[in-house]
């Protein structure tokens, strides 16, 4: 298969290197796998051919939606509405995209095995498929609680991929009991403002003070909570599951807390964080601490490396992908679980395979957002982003009165490190991304009396 011609891409592929892959593996059909395709085919690399391999059954698709419009209980998302690239302006990429292309999209079906000496990969079907370039782009794995405690029993939902949330919105639609959310970041506030808007009432619970509490401090976690309690929402914070409890079914009945309280429930979903396993390629290098990021250790071109790894043969993309950041003062090695790092990740790392004299430096700042009570049902929508650094030692101070607008600088060494906007204009945004990516200086003591 080969990349057909496109009028858009003739100039940048005379600019390729004269020396491009013949044989070309994605392993993922997440985020980066659609978009990587996206650069490959925008790229028109004559004699490339690509082979995305995928253990769902689904063509590559945009993930946010999977905690957001496809667990609406009225006209929710489906495939094919969110495949990639239409979260950025690109094509639907359906199956019969990839065949127009000239891509081998290979799904259902798991990479098993890795041969980094013979250069193939072995599929649990047994085949086996050889690559001059092989790109990782099997994101995280959602963490789960302990069988010991019932977290895999029926009725417990992790959403991870588009058949645990299609499992999920049927589960929300016959649930007969108050729903239990097990967690009060991304997925826990996303999951629990979808119960909440079908008038189900979740009980979230946290083992922090308050939500996002890796982000916000509690000021800003306070007023998003009071917003979630109008909804009906209730949150056990400070608290730890001890145990989720079967019934005579089998399945999830209830969930008794630390401190003895018994939550009856038939609806559990946990999100307590992801985990890097990237097995079968674990034979790469990972970072100092495995843990902290961990993932798959990359340099400013996600190439890879691993004892018996030929150079620039194996990369990583995406959530998997351990690589150098900067604030403007340090240098660290960090993970971003983040659509947006996803796909200009795999943007650059197409680059790179198409290249091997491709020497530019990953850049990448920070962003994060969460859109949630969007249903046309719903008085008002929350709709925020965060730009930059959450530094522990800055000073955050909040302006506005969250009806509706809200922004908040994280100011450190008297600059702005960090900012969040609430509900605001695009020129609103705009001013508040600026802020923290100019690292503009600013007098905190006069912005605190700011109360606009």
């Amino acid at each position: 298969h080969f990349f057909r011609p496109s009028s858009a891409s003739t100039q940048q592929s005379s600019s390729m290197s004269p020396s491009v892959a013949k044989k070309i593996v994605v392993v993922g059909g997440g985020v980066s796998a659609g978009y990587f395709a996206r650069a490959m085919v925008a790229a028109n690399a004559p004699g490339a051919a690509l082979t995305i391999i995928s253990s769902e059954n689904v063509a590559p698709y945009e993930r946010p939606a999977l905690t957001k419009a496809v667990l609406h209980a009225e006209s929710p998302a489906r495939l094919p509405g969110f495949h990639t690239s239409v979260g950025g302006g690109g094509e639907r990429q359906t199956e019969e995209w990839y065949t127009e292309k000239g891509i081998t999209l290979k799904l259902g079906t798991t990479v098993v095995g890795w041969d980094k000496a013979n250069q193939t990969v072995t599929t649990d079907a047994g085949d086996v498929t050889s690559y001059d370039k092989l790109v990782v782009a099997i994101g995280c794995t959602a963490l789960k609680l302990p069988a010991s405690i019932g977290g895999g029993l029926s009725g417990v939902h992790y959403v991870r991929n588009n058949a645990d949330a299609l499992a999920l919105a049927e589960a929300m639609s016959t649930a007969k009991k108050q729903p239990v959310v097990i967690g009060g970041g991304y997925i826990g506030l996303e999951v629990s403002a979808a119960l909440a808007a079908r008038g189900m009432n979740p009980r979230v619970v946290l083992m922090e003070p308050h939500v996002m509490a890796r982000l916000w401090n509690s000021e800003i976690a306070q007023k998003y909570e009071q917003f979630f309690e109008t909804k009906g929402v209730a949150f056990y914070r400070n608290a730890k599951v001890k145990a989720i409890n079967a019934g005579d079914d089998g399945a999830v009945a209830s969930v008794t807390l630390a401190d003895g309280e018994v939550l009856e429930t038939d609806l559990v979903v946990v999100g307590v964080g992801a985990g890097a396993n990237y097995a079968p390629f674990d034979g790469l290098d990972s970072t100092p601490d495995p843990r902290s990021p961990g993932g798959i250790a990359v340099d400013g071109m996600f190439c890879a490396s691993g004892a018996g790894v030929a150079d620039k043969t194996v990369y990583a993309v995406g959530d998997i992908a351990a690589f150098s950041i900067t604030d403007g003062e340090t240098v660290s090695q960090t993970r971003m679980e983040h659509v947006a790092h996803a796909r200009s990740s795999a943007a650059h790392c197409a680059a790179a395979v198409l290249d091997d004299t491709f020497a530019t430096e990953y850049k990448y700042f920070p962003f994060f957002y969460s859109r949630v009570f969007e249903q046309k049902d719903q008085a008002r929508a929350l709709n925020w982003a965060f730009w930059g650094f959450a530094r522990d030692t800055a000073d955050v101070v909040v302006v506005g009165d969250f009806a509706p607008k809200l922004c908040a600088f994280w100011i450190d060494g008297g600059k702005v490190v960090g900012a969040m906007c609430e509900s605001g204009t695009e020129e609103e945004r705009d001013v508040c991304k600026n802020a923290a990516t100019r690292k503009v200086p600013v007098d905190t003591q006069a912005l605190k009396k700011c109360h606009c």
